[in-house]
């Protein structure tokens, strides 16, 4: 885990007026926790306010390496990230969210603070579920985040499969049309302007699912656009977490809230679902779709070579787990097309398209192209894929499900995701200077190369300045040199 800061030459005091600072948001969740912890403080001078949790055995080998316990301790607490968590009872779920009184208060902290420390070997005590200062929903969202520091992640749909069936199975509904989405890049853009479309249509009640956030946790499970409520995940998460408990299900942050999407989306009364997969495809937490109405596969590229593989072929193979037998597949102009067509064969899917077989090929020239060509913003080719998907599941004359016209389509399809190629406006505090800001998650070689270009094309010959952060496993010498490339 790292931070990529610039050069200090690269950073002047004050910015001048032509001066543009680019800030490159990388919303991968390692990152956020390592911020949790303050380092990105020590590298860069900021940290994110967000944490998706971490491992205990990296939580020991900070405090080996720094000896700072105290201070981590203080870092944590004062950042109000970590919840106090403890394997408990379905029974007491409801007496761990509760304020308790001053004096039962004190003594649940002492037993807890003292058991959680031996139990988990952590070298500080955690903070209390039962601070009164907090909501909920705030306490509910942090012991959430924790459950990674207890469960470390395991690949597989063991866990996701016996929590969905202890909700009830909330995605085998038969009336619900479901849309699987995976890649590399591109994929919470198609998702978004997929179901941006399919809500231009009153009747349809459109559930989104997708990952990470950006700002809030709210952001990740979405019905017509309408982020989760406090007041239903308040509702809706403690089951999820009593099912766990009952059950014996170790399952990890990702599954969990995987689980709760699931649910929130069965009991809003969604009669479609997108679903954009969280990390590969074949064991992530959304592949327990039985039949979607598509699957789609948007790009791969070299990205999670740890866990998915260190070539494009072994990686298009995990995101290709989410083709499923006698069911369409979607995939967009930058995959191993031949590799994906024989893992289509050998899971007997239904049509194999590509774009182009669908929509045909693209005649109008790509505004955003640089001059050779074969460079663009992506955001044409998610248009195209996500038209394609949509024009898939109009052939399919589902049941219940309303089809958007073509004028839906292109106001849905015109849509982009927060972060990417994003324009702010900023003023210098000393000078008043404007600064124009741009933020984007690009964060593997492919996106960057495409970002580069799009800054060169954007503001050619102007100067910038780049704020930026990777987890441990991108590929930091491609995206630095990249980067370097532009200042």
């Amino acid at each position: 885990m790292v931070t990529l800061a610039m050069p200090s030459p690269l950073i002047p005091s004050r910015p001048p007026t032509a001066l543009i600072a680019i800030y490159v948001l990388l919303l991968a969740a390692s990152m956020r926790r390592i911020a949790a912890f303050g380092l990105v403080r020590r590298a860069s001078g900021a940290v994110l306010s967000d944490s998706a949790g971490t491992s205990r055995r990296s939580i020991d080998a900070l405090c080996r390496q720094t000896g700072r316990a105290e201070r981590l301790k203080r870092r944590v607490t004062c950042a109000s990230l970590l919840p106090h968590h403890r394997r408990v009872s379905s029974s007491s779920v409801t007496s761990l969210l509760s304020t308790a009184s001053p004096a039962s208060s004190t003594t649940t902290r002492a037993s807890t603070s003292q058991s959680t420390a031996s139990t988990n070997n952590i070298p500080f005590d955690l903070p209390d579920m039962s601070d009164p200062n907090h909501t909920t929903y705030e306490k509910l969202v942090r012991r959430l985040y924790m459950t990674n520091l207890f469960h470390p992640v395991k690949l597989g749909l063991d866990n996701i499969e016996r929590l969905h069936e202890a909700l009830g199975s909330p995605l085998d509904q038969p009336n619900i049309t479901i849309i699987h989405i995976a890649g590399t890049n591109g994929k919470g853009s198609v998702a978004l302007k997929v179901a941006k479309s399919l809500e231009q249509v009153a009747d349809n009640t459109v559930g989104l699912f997708i990952s990470p956030h950006v700002s809030s946790f709210r952001e990740r499970m979405q019905v017509n656009s309408g982020l989760i409520s406090e007041a239903e995940i308040e509702d809706r998460l403690p089951r999820v977490f009593a099912a766990c408990e009952e059950e014996s299900i170790p399952a990890t942050f990702f599954e969990v809230t995987a689980a709760l999407a699931f649910l929130h989306f069965a009991e809003s009364g969604c009669n479609v679902i997108v679903l954009e997969t969280g990390l590969g495809g074949r064991l992530d937490a959304t592949n327990i779709v039985k039949e979607p109405a598509v699957s789609v596969i948007t790009s791969i590229g070299l990205e999670h070579t740890r866990i998915l593989g260190d070539t494009v072929e072994k990686i298009a193979l995990e995101k290709g787990g989410i083709i499923k037998k006698d069911r369409p597949v979607l995939v967009g102009p930058n995959v191993p097309l031949d590799v994906l067509r024989q893992c289509a064969k050998d899971k007997e899917s239904g049509t194999f398209y590509t774009v182009e077989a669908v929509l045909g090929r693209d005649k109008e020239p790509v505004e955003d192209s640089v001059d050779d060509g074969d460079l663009f913003d992506y955001d044409a080719e998610n248009t195209r894929i996500a038209e394609a998907a949509l024009e898939i599941v109009r052939q399919q004359k589902r049941p219940g499900l309303h089809i958007p016209t073509a004028a839906d389509i292109e106001k849905g399809t015109s849509v982009r995701p927060p972060c990417r190629f994003e324009h702010v406006e900023a003023r210098d505090e000393s000078s008043g200077e404007a600064v124009q800001v741009v933020l984007d998650v690009a964060h593997n070689p492919d996106a960057m190369t495409q970002l580069v270009a799009k800054l060169e094309k954007t503001y050619p010959g102007r100067r910038k300045r780049i704020v930026c952060g990777f987890s441990s496993d991108k590929d930091l010498t491609a995206c630095g040199r990249a980067l370097l490339s532009t200042v």
